[in-house]
């Protein structure tokens, strides 16, 4: 079972519902447009894109910072799949114009330590690992044999 891809349309909704914990970090965004979450339907109406809003809300305060973190409780265990399944949702966007956004906002982040890319990788889903993968090949980074296959804690395609 695949995960269903998340389009530039539908990004604003399902990232509140599938990681409330950003309703924060909306909340500011909002209240710089005069708006409550509640009034916002899609991320254009915070006059933004949606990698500087996915930067701003989820990125910078709340996934890197988890990612880097030397230890993680079950509570950050389960907000990184949630996290990573969004991931791959933005991957599969059925207009693909969200596959540049999931890159450039979430994969590139994983360069930033052996540490990170250990973690990225044991969250991974499929399209992310490849993803993953590529860029790592392309900047010369050596990949360990762990990285390309999935450890299973998630469903195949």
């Amino acid at each position: 079972m695949g995960v269903q891809g998340i389009s530039s349309d539908d990004l604003f909704p399902q990232l509140l519902r599938l990681l409330p914990e950003v309703e924060p970090y909306v909340e500011q965004a909002a209240a710089r447009h005069d708006l409550s979450v509640s009034d916002v339907t899609h991320w254009e109406q915070l006059n933004t894109s949606p990698g500087t809003l996915l930067s701003d809300v989820l990125a910078y305060p709340l996934f890197q910072p988890l990612m880097e973190s030397p230890e993680i409780d079950a509570e950050g265990e389960d907000f990184l799949k949630r996290c990573f399944e969004f991931i791959e949702a933005l991957e599969e966007d059925p207009t693909g114009r969200l596959t540049d956004t999931a890159y450039f906002t979430f994969v590139e982040s994983f360069l930033e330590s052996r540490e990170v890319l250990d973690r990225a990788f044991r969250f991974a889903w499929p399209r992310t690992r490849a993803a993953a993968l590529s860029m790592l090949r392309a900047w010369n980074v050596p990949v360990d044999p762990s990285w390309e296959h999935p450890s299973g804690e998630h469903p195949p395609e």
